[in-house]
């Protein structure tokens, strides 16, 4: 990990109390996310006859399982040698992939800056929020096992015959638009168990972040908050820079 700490923004709502005190954090599904753009790759199927074969008689059995494996490989033969195999049986794959994809991976969106003043608009309700500062100085659970986000024009390329499971999940979860850069976005992904909460270290929350506009009564209940976990916590405001469209961020009791 090339960071020492990561940032979540947010802002205070019927689920922040979880967060602070329990505490954990929630992996969204990748249909959660705010960019209608993401994981959207641009599949290619350039492979062999053995590959196209091979895949066609798997989802050949998936749709009809009453098909014994000699009839599923005789119809696939028949199919890719025919060159039937082409526009829709691609299109299906893509399907069944996404749908693989949205049902089993949860990600987690951090970002490596606390100070930009989009972010705090975006995602901490118009700087009323807050924004938390986790440690991820190592790769230890579980902040520590966030990645960069890649940012492009473009949708990334993916060969599905020839591109690793491993290399399709970061080519697809962890390319965004390159509008999206100022963000500094990292990303946790969970293959295994999808969206939902997972707990953390509480010990690994090492400093909170008041917004702008966020009202004291706020402010009060967070600091009741971390007070109770015992942890070592430090807290800050963002304080308007007069001259320059900026935020400062400065150490507060």
């Amino acid at each position: 990990m090339s960071v020492k700490y990561l940032y979540k923004y947010g802002y205070l709502n019927e689920y922040s109390e979880e967060l602070f005190v329990t505490p954990q954090v929630w992996f969204s599904s990748p249909g959660e996310l705010n960019d209608p753009f993401e994981c959207r790759p641009w599949y290619t199927f350039e492979g062999s006859t053995e590959q196209k074969a091979d895949v066609a008689r798997k989802m050949l059995q998936r749709q009809h399982p009453d098909l014994t494996p000699d009839k599923a490989a005789a119809e696939t033969d028949h199919l890719v040698l025919e060159g039937h195999y082409r526009d829709h049986q691609r299109q299906k794959l893509v399907q069944e992939v996404a749908a693989r994809w949205l049902s089993n991976v949860g990600l987690f969106c951090l970002s490596s800056v606390r100070d930009n003043i989009l972010m705090w608009s975006h995602y901490a309700e118009q700087h009323r929020g807050y924004c938390i500062e986790f440690s991820a100085a190592n790769d230890a659970y579980i902040f520590g096992a966030a990645e960069p986000v890649f940012y492009s024009p473009e949708y990334p390329t993916i060969e599905f015959f020839n591109t690793s499971i491993e290399r399709q999940v970061q080519l697809t979860f962890m390319t965004k638009h390159d509008g999206w850069a100022y963000e500094r976005e990292y990303r946790i992904i969970d293959t295994k168990r999808g969206a939902g909460l997972r707990p953390y270290p509480a010990e690994l929350l090492t400093g909170v972040i008041f917004g702008l506009r966020m009202p004291e009564s706020n402010r009060a209940r967070i600091r009741e908050w971390v007070t109770d976990q015992g942890c070592l916590v430090k807290f800050y405001e963002c304080m308007q820079d007069d001259r320059r469209f900026a935020i400062e961020v400065k150490e507060v009791e």
